[in-house]
């Protein structure tokens, strides 16, 4: 660590002590804001510099003489001035200051002006927008150490991203607000998830690369769809260029853990991809043979290296009229996590340790986790004439993984005694394939003056693939004896999601004296049909008179043992399939007011909800076989600005919104999880909310920024995971809303940008409370040996699942974008507070992740005109995922001991370590 300090003052400090002969800054002559990207250039000596952040320029050596500079940027008039130098030591001063055009500019160059690409777009599209939004811009994202979306987020102000098996952030948390909370956009359109059980996307299955600008939009307007209680993540692809464009970039790099320890996998194409009654019919009875296995024959070697690829291309032709672009990313990667968890009891034993948790056993677990992640992005737009324009837009992107998880596990308490079966090892491989496409065909079209009609059809598709789900448990004599199989539980996954969507918006612009009006109206209508299918083989055990000692899965003579229906795979009675279609269609109206320094936007939204479910396989006497839920529901909402001046102003904002439940959840049905067996709940009712924010914008210079705000938010019916005990299983997790009070959710937020000279700070602070009320239980011994334990309930207040109270970020930045230097270098922390993970239904057993701080670097450094090298180090400090309860420990020591045990003050449930990454790479850009 010292080491890598030393490395980046060593750079700091070089990069500063250089002179130059011909210095100043460039500035806008209307506001006098600086100006970033500004060419300065020397004719004679075919030498320059571009401004930098805070506008300043720099050119050097150049020799005794009279020479021509021009100074140019796109949308502002060109500056030519001749200058004379007396000698070749002298400095010259000169600042200069530009004008914008004063012809029309097309509506294209328009738009490449404030794309969001560069920070200064980013800024003023903060400043102009309705909401109350975040917008990292595609150059920002570029400079991050980050490689997938869901790792870009963390950097959000209010936004925390839980974690994956294999280390990669996937599932945003906004201002303390569930993943539940949330929705994706892309180029402004939803799309579907093709998670198995939820409406929310999985963020690590876009690669950062693509991305134009990243919005994240905290408030609604009325033409939004309202499911967003606490935020939208538009993912802004990139668009067609002014002019030939033409990017690249190949890297590699390698993790931590991977150094010095075998990796284990299985080939890519070893699972079966289905099942035995989807091959040969729902009655079909499987038998061992039908079984592949291949997926079992694991094979140890070194990890291959992380490796990336990815290129844009783009130009204007036709005219000018027909823009198009295609870009694709390619990411692969290795990876290993180390895990120890201490397995506890969804309830206490009340006569032995009263109201605190008890544990069965304690695991060690290791992941290795192959990932191959493709995306591929392209539109066409055509302009016909300055009231017509057409656009298309195709997406695909996939993440495709290959997972073996190893477990040790040990029985509490341990035992040494020759004979007794304490000790197992579970190996398991598990095949994930997402995908997600969309079409998207949009028209903007102005018949006549002031009337614009906008429309959109989509079609969208997003699936997940489970095959061949095997897992080989082995049980081990203690202490030395040899493993011996036992159970071998496979299953098969499977899902769909297919959207269809229209939208179309009508808006009438007018004046009133010196007051401006736009009038807007518009719906949409969404028809969405999800399948999923699930086959699980449980009964699988090892056969032998006795079972011999396990060396390898050929090895190993495995049969069905037992009688209970659908063992051997058939598909009768299987809750887990089940087929949903969700209609939900949605009209608005808005007008928007400008007056002076107001600027006012309100209106009102109404959404239209049909959902029907069936579990095609269960009987007809089930409960919950089928259900059809319809709802219609109102979401006003108003957003006030007024400007304080040309760079400031105040936002007040209100809005309603709901949130549905996911589908997997309205479904009776039970699946294994990670941890804990998944149950559903068909009582679930959407929650609904009523949300406020507040905040001071000040926007001093095209890259500086300081966001200072408030928000409330009121939710009915909050829906959160608990864990229960039920007769299915001894523990499970199940979602609900009928035992919990309402909830509140406020907090204020911070953002500071500032740039002095090639130096820059980026900060951002959020702090949240929130607070919902649910009935506990409390158990205790009686003292009666006939009734031994007994309970008593208590109402608690606890925050949200998922909300942390404090979230913080800070990048220490240096940017040179001079020609010669074009060094840029980023030190990111990020903070989060600790928050609740799991939920119990016991006082005092929820299950907290602590307050974690990930530290992580990157740089870029030009080479030449076209070429750049740059590099990514993720996770400094190795920081690890721990999730504890809030007990006295009493498993520090003895037969009952837990693991990883280091304060008697927590009992730590788990801790999971995911080794620093490395990635080396170079870019071409034309």
């Amino acid at each position: 660590m010292r080491q890598i300090f030393l490395i980046i003052s060593c750079i700091f400090l070089a990069s500063v002590c250089s002179a130059s002969k011909l210095r100043g800054k460039v500035f806008d002559s209307a506001t006098h804001e600086e100006l970033p990207g500004v060419t300065v250039y020397v004719n004679e000596l075919q030498a320059g510099d571009v401004s930098e952040l805070d506008g300043d320029y720099k050119i050097k050596d150049i020799p005794k003489g009279e020479y021509t500079v021009t100074v140019s940027f796109l949308s502002y008039t060109t500056i030519t001035r001749h200058i004379k130098f007396s000698s070749d030591t002298e400095t010259i001063s000169l600042n200069f200051y530009m004008a914008t055009e004063s012809k029309a500019l097309s509506e294209v160059t328009i738009i490449s002006a404030i794309t969001g690409s560069q920070d200064a777009g980013a800024r003023e599209l903060e400043k102009r927008s309705d909401n109350i939004v975040n917008i990292l811009s595609g150059k920002t994202i570029q400079l991050m150490p980050d490689v997938t979306v869901g790792s870009v987020l963390r950097r959000v102000s209010g936004v925390t991203v839980d974690r994956g098996t294999d280390g990669e952030a996937q599932y945003p948390v906004i201002r303390g607000m569930n993943r539940r909370y949330n929705y994706t956009l892309v180029n402004g359109i939803k799309i579907p998830s093709p998670d198995d059980k939820a409406r929310y996307v999985p963020m690590d299955i876009f690669p950062s690369e693509m991305l134009q600008r990243l919005e994240v939009i905290k408030t609604l307007t009325p033409d939004m769809e309202a499911d967003a209680t606490g935020g939208v993540m538009n993912l802004i692809m990139k668009d067609a260029p002014d002019r030939f464009m033409l990017d690249a970039q190949a890297a590699m790099g390698y993790s931590q853990y991977a150094f010095g320890q075998s990796f284990m996998g299985y080939p890519a194409g070893s699972p079966q991809l289905k099942s035995p009654a989807e091959l040969y019919g729902s009655n079909y009875n499987a038998l061992y043979s039908d079984f592949s296995k291949a997926n079992l024959n694991y094979n140890k070697g070194a990890a291959l290296p992380d490796g990336q690829l990815g290129f844009t291309i783009g130009d204007r032709l036709v005219h000018r009229k027909l823009g198009v672009i295609l870009s694709g990313s390619y990411q692969t990667s290795d990876r290993i996590t180390k895990d120890i968890f201490n397995n506890p009891s969804p309830q206490p034993t009340a006569t032995t340790v009263g109201n605190q948790p008890a544990f069965g056993d304690v695991q060690s677990r290791t992941y290795y986790t192959h990932s191959d992640r493709l995306g591929i992005n392209t539109k066409l737009d055509y302009q016909f004439d300055d009231k017509n324009k057409i656009s298309f837009y195709g997406l695909l992107m996939q993440l495709n993984t290959y997972q073996v998880r190893n477990i040790q596990d040990t029985a509490l308490p341990r035992s040494n005694a020759q004979g007794a079966y304490s000790v197992s090892s579970d190996t398991r491989s598990k095949t994930t394939l997402q995908d997600i496409y969309s079409g998207t065909l949009q028209g903007e079209h102005n018949p006549f003056k002031n009337f614009r009609i906008q429309w959109s059809a989509v079609y969208s598709l997003a699936s997940e693939q489970q095959p061949d789900v095997a897992e080989i448990d082995l049980q081990q004599n203690v202490p030395n004896g040899p493993y011996i199989p036992s159970g071998l539980p496979i299953y098969w996954q499977h899902n769909s999601d297919q959207n269809g969507a229209g939208y179309l918006n009508f808006h009438y612009a007018f004046n009133i004296g010196s007051q401006s009006f736009d009038f807007g109206v518009g719906g949409m209508y969404r028809h969405k049909y999800r399948e999923n299918y699930f086959n699980d083989y449980t009964e699988l055990y090892a056969v032998g008179n006795p079972v011999p000692p396990f060396t390898n899965i050929n090895s190993t003579q495995f049969a069905f043992v037992g009688g209970v229906n659908g063992a051997q795979g058939s598909q009768l009675g299987d809750p887990d399939i089940y087929d949903v279609t969700e209609n939900i269609s949605a009209e608005y109206a808005e007008l928007r007011w400008e007056y002076k320094n107001w600027s006012v936007l309100g209106g009102y939204r109404i959404e239209n909800t049909s959902l029907s479910y069936v579990q095609p396989t269960v009987p007809a006497t089930s409960v919950g076989k089928t259900g059809d839920v319809t709802y219609n529901d109102p979401f006003p909402s108003a957003d006030i600005k007024y400007k304080l001046n040309e760079k400031s102003a105040i936002h007040v904002s209100f809005y309603s919104s709901i949130t549905r439940p996911d589908f997997f959840e309205i479904v009776p049905y039970v699946f294994p999880g990670e941890y804990y067996t998944e149950v559903g709940n068909y009582n679930l009712v959407p929650s609904l909310a009523n949300n406020i924010d507040l905040r001071y914008e000040l926007f001093p210079g095209k890259a500086d920024q300081l966001l200072v705000g408030v928000f409330y938010k009121d939710i009915q019916d909050p829906i959160q995971y608990v864990l229960q005990r039920y007769v299915i299983s001894d523990q499970e997790i199940q979602p609900v809303n009928d035992t919990l009070s309402d909830a509140i959710n406020y907090g204020l937020e911070l953002v500071y940008t500032k740039f002095i000279h090639r130096f820059g700070i980026s900060l951002n602070y959020t702090y949240t409370h929130s607070s919902v009320t649910n009935s506990e239980a409390i158990a205790y011994a009686t003292g009666n040996a006939s009734n031994p334990e007994s309970k008593k309930y208590v109402n608690v207040t606890s925050p949200l699942q998922g909300q942390a109270s404090n979230i913080g970020n800070a990048s220490l930045l240096y940017k040179d974008d001079r020609k010669k230097k074009g060094l840029e270098l980023q030190l990111s922390a990020v903070y989060t507070g600790k928050f609740i993970a799991d939920v119990s239904p016991y006082y005092g057993l929820e299950q907290w992740e602590l307050g974690s701080l990930i530290l992580d670097f990157s740089g870029q450094k030009k080479l030449g005109k076209h070429f750049s090298l740059y590099a990514k180090i993720n996770n400094l400090l190795n920081t690890p995922k721990t999730i504890v309860i809030e007990q006295n420990g009493s498993y520090l020591t003895g037969s009952m001991h837990l693991l990883d045990q280091t304060s008697s003050s927590v009992i730590v449930v788990e801790k999971e370590y995911f080794g620093q990454t490395y990635l080396l790479g170079v870019r071409y850009n034309l």
